[in-house]
């Protein structure tokens, strides 16, 4: 068996100032909407949401969590960084990491994971197997 292989995407992240609180502090809740737009730019890749919905698919999310590590602030400088290892089978569940670093500072100020497993929207089934030309996409991501 070959080793699996690591995809990661960068997306650059700003702070607006509704996403702050009082103290110019960013709201953690904050957090876990960046860490879906990593989550979708990667989930766009392999099945764009025109064609899921067509299909009639949606992604769940399953699992989010975050770690706080370092205040961020009205207009930091970020990054995150979302990465996934391409599966050799689909075992129900595609995991994503997380990591948000403030480019001023290099420091990671943030990191999390996300779960998400496919459902089918008509009958309410998780999907047990993907459509053969998403796959492919899939397993060819770079």
């Amino acid at each position: 068996m070959s080793a699996a292989r690591l995809i990661k995407r960068k997306l650059p992240v700003r702070p607006l100032f509704h996403q702050v609180d009082m103290m110019g502090v960013v709201h953690n809740i904050q957090y876990f909407y960046w860490f879906e737009e990593g989550r979708m730019q990667i989930a766009e890749e392999i099945l764009p949401v025109t064609k899921a919905l067509r299909l009639r698919v949606a992604m769940l999310v399953t699992e989010n969590n975050c770690r706080y590590l370092k205040p961020v602030r009205y207009g930091d400088e970020l990054v995150l960084y979302t990465t996934h290892r391409i599966q050799p089978a689909y075992e129900g569940r595609l995991a994503f990491e997380h990591s948000l670093v403030n480019t001023t500072t290099k420091t990671e100020v943030a990191t999390g994971y996300s779960v998400g497993t496919l459902l089918n929207m008509e009958t309410g089934q998780l999907v047990k197997e993907w459509p053969a030309d998403i796959w492919r996409r899939y397993q060819e991501l770079q």
